[in-house]
């Protein structure tokens, strides 16, 4: 019977992904505009009476190796076995023409030139938009970095580069936040709801894929977008739109939840990005929960479900009723170009650099879906073009045959 990621014991989870942080390097993307956030992780005991206090965190040195043993030991100790694992997602506020506004993501920003590193940003924004330090106080440690996750737009390439650092509470509670006006939410999110993913793969169009719509002329041409000409309401109705999978995330009321009363999100944002009762995850965040999970499975993914991919899978879907040719070939290409085993940690690409080797840039999720767009749709509108020729041509000889028969 193959094992179920659902059964995984949480604190194994956490155990294995700070190895993983550990021994694989993070990739880096240099020479673009950087940014951080930081995900956090907290432990909550099943029974209220299985730990009274957490175990003292002793970790020796920096080192590597020290830190994991430390994270080993903390996570051994009594009780500890069947502690749920919590991850802190924020909604963002509403604020008209910001690209992110009412996003559900992580705490973070973009790189000020006083932070000395990616370490550095995430800490500082943390602090900024939830009051949390995550540098002082002994209550988090700092667990690793993921892979830079790439932000981009169309036509335009990257746009930035976004670290992920990834911090554990070691306290048994967890300090009080204040949330900025930059942020409208947070929300404690229990792994599980994230791992069932795992055990359920979403399939394009499939019962359980759920979709965040997008206006593909809306995407190409955003300087216009707001004013919407008639040109591009007509290329609007031609490419129709693009549907972003997405993972809903429940959340349960109490503690798990702070929320600013002057600035609680809006109906526009909440039937875009959360409900009373899920927040609906995509983008670049979904990318990046992808990484998470796929480092801290203390199995390989095949053990555990034959059809997973990722975590976000599938690649975003064109309209099916105008695009479904170039959708077939992508979801072809999906499982040979996102496959787990040629992703982190089963397969990691090096690259030579002046002082040695580093871990060369992952495949990032929508890069590799917008390159196998960008060879499929051109031949898509070549192979309709070319139809329509041959029809028009068609229908010509027969009407010139009716006329001057």
């Amino acid at each position: 019977m193959a094992m179920r990621a659902s059964d995984i014991p949480h604190a194994a989870f956490v155990a294995q992904l700070s190895r993983h942080l550990a021994s694989v390097p993070a990739s880096r993307a240099d020479n673009v505009r950087r940014g951080a956030v930081a995900i956090v992780i907290r432990l909550v005991p099943a029974e209220e009476e299985d730990i009274a206090d957490f175990p003292p965190f002793a970790c020796q040195d920096d080192a590597p190796a020290a830190l994991v043993q430390a994270v080993d030991a903390f996570l051994g100790a009594a009780g500890m076995g069947r502690a749920r694992a919590q991850i802190l997602f924020i909604q963002r506020a509403v604020y008209p023409g910001d690209p992110w506004s009412g996003h559900i993501g992580f705490p973070g920003g973009k790189h000020e030139p006083q932070d000395a590193d990616d370490r550095a940003t995430a800490e500082r924004e943390t602090r900024e938009e939830l009051g949390l330090d995550l540098a002082a106080g002994g209550a988090f440690v700092r667990l690793g970095a993921l892979d830079d996750a790439l932000a981009y737009f169309l036509w335009r390439g990257v746009a930035m580069a976004v670290s992920p650092q990834v911090y554990l509470q070691v306290h048994r509670r967890t300090p009080p936040m204040e949330l900025s006006a930059e942020v409208a939410s947070a929300h404690w999110v229990d792994l599980a709801h994230i791992l069932r993913r795992v055990d359920q793969p979403a399939a394009p169009f499939a019962p359980n894929y759920r979709c965040i719509q997008r206006d593909i002329a809306a995407r190409l041409c955003p300087r216009h977008a707001a004013a919407r000409p008639l040109w591009l309401r007509i290329l609007a109705w031609a490419l129709g739109s693009a549907r972003y999978t997405m993972l809903p995330l429940p959340f349960a009321a109490g503690d798990a939840v702070v929320r600013r009363p002057d600035a609680a999100p809006g109906p526009e944002a909440r039937s875009q990005f959360a409900s009373d009762s899920e927040l609906y995850l995509w983008g670049l965040s979904l990318g990046m929960v992808c990484s998470l999970v796929d480092l801290g499975l203390p199995v390989a993914p095949a053990r555990l479900a034959p059809g997973y991919v990722s975590v976000a899978s599938p690649w975003p879907q064109l309209d099916p009723w105008r695009w479904a040719d170039v959708n077939l070939v992508a979801n072809g290409l999906h499982r040979v170009l996102w496959d787990p085993r040629r992703r982190k940690p089963w397969r990691v690409p090096m690259r030579r650099t002046p002082s040695g080797r580093a871990a060369a840039p992952a495949r990032d999720f929508f890069m590799s879906y917008y390159s196998v767009v960008g060879i499929a749709f051109p031949l898509s509108c070549l192979a309709r073009l070319s139809l329509l020729w041959v029809l028009g041509r068609g229908a010509a000889r027969l009407l010139s045959r009716l006329v001057f028969s």
